[in-house]
């Protein structure tokens, strides 16, 4: 798995201040978190990864 390290200890910071998200996070699966890492490579900015975070509870899996 290469995931940029900056973008994923960011994503676990985000991932604190919006409760929301993070209870979708606690409910997903291994692979299902794998996959949502993943997608980290895809995000360039910062903005762009609070959006992320932000549409977590939306997203399908």
């Amino acid at each position: 798995m290469d995931i940029n390290m900056n973008a994923a200890v960011t994503f676990g910071e985000l991932l604190q201040k919006n409760p929301q998200a993070s209870a979708f996070y606690d409910r997903c699966t291994p692979a299902q978190r794998q996959a949502i890492l993943l997608q980290l490579s895809q995000v360039n900015t910062q903005s762009q990864l609070k959006a992320f975070v932000d549409n977590l509870p939306s997203s399908a899996l």
